[in-house]
């Protein structure tokens, strides 16, 4: 009798036990021309435990600011750095000339050139890394394919840690010199 009280006991306690899934932000860019002429389309989500949700696409700006923890956002309840936490110079620096606190991020400004030889507005001459003039070479493509998860790079984000991973490639020199002689 006492076994099957205890079996019983058990029973009710660990069924009523309600697993809440682990939700986490993931942040991510696309990098092709999107909406409004821009190079770059930034992303944020929510990671249920099941896939992303809650999709929200951002402006550079916004997307800083959010990343940076220093706004407080449900992609970022707990105001974490996730730049400082990947290693990456980036966040909301005082402006001692305009006297005003402003996002800066110096990889964001150079995600382009993984996909364009040139840049592909007026107004800029610098060159991209890119060995065709509006995508990568075929052999580039299967690199970031293989390193960063990209299937395809007009549609697909570089997503997660293979995001922080890009936005650190993109500020070693070895890797741009590397990348770029992929043919």
């Amino acid at each position: 009798m006492r076994l099957c009280l205890l079996l019983i006991t058990v029973w009710v306690i660990s069924s009523s036990v309600i697993l809440v899934p682990t939700v986490r932000p993931v942040f991510g860019v696309r990098v092709s021309i999107g909406a409004n002429s821009s190079i770059t389309t930034f992303a944020c989500f929510i990671d249920n435990g099941k896939g992303l949700t809650s999709k929200r696409i951002v402006d550079p700006e916004t997307f800083i600011k959010i990343a940076s923890g220093y706004w407080p956002t449900k992609y970022n309840p707990k105001k974490i750095n996730y730049f400082e936490e990947n290693g990456i110079d980036c966040g909301i620096y005082f402006d001692s000339l305009e006297m005003k606190k402003i996002p800066s991020c110096v990889p964001l400004d150079s995600l382009w050139k993984i996909r364009f030889a040139t840049y592909p507005f007026k107004g800029n001459v610098e060159m991209g890394w890119s060995n065709k003039y509006h995508k990568p070479a075929p052999k580039q493509e299967m690199y970031l394919h293989d390193r960063y998860g990209i299937n395809h790079i007009d549609g697909d984000f570089f997503l997660d840690t293979s995001f922080w991973m890009l936005l650190n490639d993109v500020m070693d020199p070895i890797w741009i010199e590397n990348y770029k002689a992929i043919e």
